[in-house]
């Protein structure tokens, strides 16, 4: 086994914990001044581990064990959410620091290393996702100056301030990297409903977004007829209804969908609306689905529409195709859970993770443990510590049965 240190690993999570602590969480956005302390604080702690490191130009920081012709990739992110947990994202992290550095200090000099990489923004402050899909190709440099957050700040902006602009771009390297592992807390309730310590995700769901978008007219509330109103909130209610229906009845059993952003314009208690907006997001690890939701919100939209005298426009959003998991990775990671007498089941993963980037290009595979709760994306996330080492150990566990498989 590799000599990793629990207690240095929890040592080093919690020291991660103190960039942008806010209460018992953390509030440290991709590229704010308490993410730019904390990548610079990871890149020296890889540096002491003994790993070549560096930081890339948009801010994904990576070391790997230096000697060996490929690696096995392990990370996550570090950045958070507003007002977010201390765990989510950055274990993974601290769990792929830690067996870099065992494998250091146990001067291995296997054909397979390790290369633990921290990828920037997968919360999605300018991009969801954005670290990791930098790595694997999908953003490019070209893309920087489209992307901006939600109070106009440009990325490239960003990228100068920090030092970052004009650096080389770290990129997945299928022929270097043998596998990508990734270690996350759940964010749900199902490991500790289920009683299991070791969650092995079969795969990561797709998702998919869309605005909603009702125009009508303008009247006074209360000298305008019902029949005679073209009401664009009553047609946003009527489709909101119908689309639950349709997602309850022809969905998978694995479908979810939420209905966020409504805004009504004018929104007054004594106008009719004339413009009603609705923001919809779905899930689900089905293509087809997916698929089928999307056409069925088009043609619900037309239809209440029409009954409604309203036009209706439907305005595509960010979207993330489905991606399973690597079998053969996966078995490794059920068999060390095995080994060291962990109980595991098998679970999709409803959240996106940066795994389902890398997943098209080179065997990737996900664990999590539980989360107390299922709290996630607050300050109350949290996971019990003996959840968190034996996670560690799990981990370290698969990465030697891949690199030395008996």
């Amino acid at each position: 086994m590799l000599p990793i240190d629990p207690q240095r690993m929890l040592a080093d999570l919690r020291a991660l914990a103190e960039f942008g602590k806010l209460g018992t969480g953390v509030n440290r956005r991709s590229l704010t001044p308490e993410d730019l302390a904390a990548r610079d604080w990871l890149l020296e702690r890889m540096r002491a581990a003994g790993l070549d490191a560096q930081i890339d130009g948009i801010g994904s920081v990576a070391g790997r064990t230096p000697g060996s012709r490929r690696h096995i990739l392990i990370g996550s992110h570090t950045d958070s959410v507003p007002k977010g947990g201390w765990l989510d994202g950055s274990m993974g992290v601290i769990f792929g620091l830690e067996i870099a550095r065992a494998y250091v200090e146990a001067g291995r000099s296997d054909d397979a290393g390790v290369e633990v990489i921290s990828f920037i923004d997968e919360e999605g402050r300018f991009a969801g996702l954005m670290g990791s899909a930098a790595f694997t190709g999908k953003v490019t440099e070209s893309d920087f100056g489209k992307l901006t957050d939600e109070r106009g700040q440009k990325l490239e902006s960003a990228l100068q301030a920090a030092g970052y602009a004009g650096r080389e771009l770290l990129r997945c390297e299928p022929e270097r990297h043998a596998a990508y592992l990734e270690a996350h807390i759940e964010q749900g309730p199902v490991l500790e409903t289920a009683g299991k310590q070791i969650g092995l995700v079969t795969d990561i769901v797709g998702v998919a977004r869309c605005e909603v978008v009702f125009t009508g007219q303008a009247d006074h509330a209360g000298t305008t007829p019902m029949e005679l109103r073209r009401d664009a909130a009553a047609a946003l209610y009527a489709f909101a209804d119908d689309l639950a229906r349709f997602c309850r009845e022809e969905g998978s059993d694995r479908t979810v969908w939420n209905l966020g952003i409504a805004a009504m314009d004018p929104g007054a208690y004594n106008v009719v609306t004339r413009q009603a907006r609705l923001g919809v997001e779905y899930r689900d690890p089905s293509e087809a689905v997916l698929d089928r939701i999307r056409r069925y919100i088009g043609e619900s939209a037309k239809r209440v529409a029409k009954r409604h005298r309203v036009s209706a426009q439907v305005v595509a959003g960010a979207g993330i195709r489905p991606n399973p998991m690597d079998e053969s990775i996966l078995s490794h990671l059920e068999e060390a859970a095995a080994d060291l007498g962990a109980s595991s089941m098998r679970m999709p993963s409803g959240a996106g993770h940066d795994a389902t980037m890398l997943a098209p290009l080179i065997p990737s595979a996900m664990m999590f443990v539980p989360s107390i709760g299922g709290r996630s994306h607050d300050i109350s996330e949290d996971t019990r510590e003996e959840d968190i080492v034996l996670g560690l150990k799990v981990l370290a566990r698969a990465v030697e049965r891949i690199i030395a498989p008996a």
